[in-house]
């Protein structure tokens, strides 16, 4: 399943149609996710360009899976913005779903590898950690 996944991400040119279909595409296909799936995904950040990370930070904001919740916090020590803006507001979505269990982690990793060099991170980094605590 990673294959269509990492090709649709690549693939779709339209960010009207990312925004209005895509995003619950990728989310289904990240649904079907194996174990060798997730390695895969895992693997694949440090190599992505910042436009196919951003999409993949959001296709997880519905996922129930710890595993989601790691590759999130990976992308928070994105060189761009944008990528880290998408999992914030991704782990964001996973907290209000009630699919965090354990906080501290990623109050942890927010206070860690946030580089909060914009008013927008400090300001959204700092709204996520109460809303944690």
């Amino acid at each position: 399943m990673f294959k269509e996944y990492e090709l649709f991400l690549h693939s779709c040119d339209s960010e009207d149609y990312w925004s209005d279909e895509g995003i619950d595409v990728a989310g289904a296909q990240v649904s079907e996710f194996t174990a060798y799936d997730w390695c895969e995904l895992e693997s694949a950040i440090g190599v992505k360009p910042d436009v196919w990370l951003g999409r993949c930070a959001e296709s997880l904001t519905d996922c129930n899976d710890v595993r989601a919740l790691q590759i999130l916090l990976r992308l928070l020590e994105a060189k761009e913005e944008s990528v880290v803006i998408h999992a914030l507001e991704s782990i964001d979505a996973l907290f209000l779903a009630g699919y965090i269990r354990n906080v501290s982690p990623v109050i942890t990793a927010l206070n860690e590898r946030v580089g909060a060099s914009t008013r927008t991170l400090e300001f959204m980094v700092a709204t996520l950690i109460r809303k944690l605590k």
